[in-house]
């Protein structure tokens, strides 16, 4: 018992070099533990998935305002014409943690209904 219980306290810690511990911060223990449900049930994947597409494209929205809104201003104007990539970085993170669980949710289904050797 005390071997389970110093392996679960132990999983959350990220070994360093020279023997230094990070303790994980709460998203990544919280996306560790919906790419593990999502191995297990395929529909955790799916509806993570779909709701991480629905932000995506209100983020997406959110960043061509905020784009067009700096563009038009005086003083941000200069600005945004060389950095205005940088307001639709956060819609593509979302995007790509979307295509991560679909992927992963698609696996499981497959697996699941033996589609996969």
């Amino acid at each position: 018992m005390k071997d389970l219980y110093k392996a679960a306290f132990l999983e959350n810690y990220v070994e360093y070099p020279m023997g230094r511990r990070r303790r994980k911060s709460t998203s990544e223990e919280l996306f560790d533990v919906l790419y593990d449900l999502t191995n297990i049930f395929w529909q955790v994947g799916a509806i993570v998935g779909a709701v991480l597409v629905l932000a995506t494209f209100w983020i997406f929205d959110w960043a061509v305002d905020q784009y067009i809104r700096a563009s038009t201003s005086p003083m941000l104007g200069l600005v945004t014409q060389h950095y205005g990539w940088v307001y639709f970085l956060l819609p593509m993170m979302t995007a790509f943690l979307a295509i991560i669980f679909g992927v992963k949710s698609y696996q499981a289904f497959t697996r699941e209904h033996r589609y996969l050797k």
